[in-house]
């Protein structure tokens, strides 16, 4: 009997062993990080990219034994900044300074050699609004002399909106000589400026929805103010990374009809010094996993897809292992 019963465990544990085995080979749990620790660079709360790294650190932890995914406020500049020095690891930002960043233009001093791209998620319209109410405000032109709240300060959306200022011979000092003030700081806190009166535009990103409008338009409604499509073709045409479209009619209540604005497009990047099987499973895992995002952020998931994973990106500034698996997947020749 107690043989019997001994045989019994043995052959159980064996079934359960052989149960973890594959499902760690079948959905890539128990994939080795090289370090316990990933610092993510996201967004500032309130924005776009704070619940896609939310997602992405809750999709690594599950594949990943051992590894704990933090998630570190920043913007597009700051976070490829924070790359650089090795703050973080890996981060979001826009395809536009991530350009600058490997040239050492724009807002950048010097090459940043400690960046490599992972791979490009989603076109994000850059949405110039005030308060619906606000009669004085219906063109760019009239923003001069207002109040302006642009996001985080090392964000690449405030980079983005003075290159599109340029268009309309608007800079910080035209601003300030016309009584114009600039303040920077997270969405939400910039939606809840808005909304109280304390600022009177909001400039900001979203695919197409910035949440943070979302929020304080149920009881005070938006509206957004549309760019010059002349404007928009003349900042296309000078390869900043900067593109256009038009915000979809219904993104806003009451906004029924499409508004021309710019767009950029947000991307992974990593650490340059990362190993090259590490970053390949970090793009295969995020790649082949795509569920969590589509649940989570249903609205910006849909435009994540392997034909444009390398959207505004030279293929030569891809990490060695996000390459590798591009090649895999024929996206790469």
């Amino acid at each position: 009997m107690r043989k019997s019963l001994i045989s019994l465990l043995v052959a159980l544990t064996l079934i359960v062993m052989t149960a973890c085995g594959n499902s760690a080979s079948s959905d890539g749990e128990g994939l080795k990080a090289p370090d316990k620790f990933l610092k993510v660079g996201s967004g500032p709360m309130g924005s776009g990219w704070y619940p896609i790294t939310t997602a992405l650190s809750e999709l690594y932890m599950d594949h990943f034994s051992g590894l704990n995914v933090s998630q570190i406020e920043g913007g597009s500049t700051s976070n490829l900044k924070s790359l650089q020095i090795g703050d973080i690891q890996y981060g979001i930002h826009y395809t536009s300074d991530f350009a600058d960043a490997v040239k050492g233009t724009g807002s950048f001093d010097e090459k940043l050699d400690k960046v490599s791209g992972l791979t490009s998620l989603y076109p994000v319209y850059q949405t110039i609004a005030t308060l619906a109410d606000n009669e004085e405000i219906n063109k760019v032109e009239d923003i001069v002399d207002q109040h302006i709240f642009l996001g985080p300060k090392g964000g690449g959306g405030p980079v983005a909106f003075w290159r599109m200022m340029e268009e309309y011979g608007i800079d910080e000092g035209s601003i300030e000589d016309a009584g114009g003030k600039i303040s920077y700081g997270n969405y939400s806190d910039g939606a809840s400026m808005l909304k109280d009166g304390i600022v009177d535009v909001f400039v900001g990103g979203g695919a197409p929805q910035v949440t943070s409008l979302q929020e304080i338009e149920v009881t005070k409604p938006i509206k957004v103010i549309p760019i010059d499509e002349e404007k928009l073709k003349g900042i296309g045409e000078k390869g900043l990374g900067i593109s256009y479209d038009s915000l979809p009619g219904g993104t806003y209540k009451g906004l029924e009809e499409e508004i021309p604005t710019y767009t950029l497009v947000a991307m992974f990047g990593v650490r340059s010094d990362l190993s090259e099987d590490y970053v390949y499973n970090l793009t295969k895992v995020f790649w082949e996993n795509q569920d969590p995002f589509k649940e989570q952020i249903p609205q910006r998931a849909k435009n994540f897809t392997l034909e444009t994973a390398l959207d505004g990106i030279d293929p030569e500034t891809l990490h060695p292992g996000a390459k590798k698996y591009y090649e895999e997947e024929g996206i790469i020749e």
